[in-house]
């Protein structure tokens, strides 16, 4: 279980750092989906069941997708992945500070 619970808090910092540096908004959408998942799991690991499916269902049932509608709205069609790079070195500092 203490291995499940670093597993969620490393995705969720992944997660994170997902969100912070990819300029792209398509996959900072993906970041915040993968931080809103870990941090259920987090409070599923806590016991608290009912308040992490309402959290998860209120996360993804309106707030995802209100940014994913106006992401379509005003985003740019031709979209880069030039964050992938500062995402490698966001976990390379982030494990380096774990170890």
């Amino acid at each position: 279980m203490t291995y499940f619970v670093l597993f969620l808090g490393l995705c969720f910092v992944l997660g994170v750092l997902a969100v912070a540096s990819n300029p792209s908004p398509y996959s900072e959408e993906v970041g915040l989906v993968l931080a809103s998942v870990a941090g259920c799991g987090w409070l599923l690991s806590l016991g608290v069941s009912f308040m992490s499916l309402v959290l998860f269902m209120v996360y993804l049932g309106g707030m995802s997708m209100d940014y994913v509608y106006t992401l379509s709205l005003v985003a740019d069609p031709f979209q880069t992945l030039g964050g992938i790079c500062c995402y490698g070195v966001g976990v390379v500092l982030v494990l380096g500070e774990v170890y």
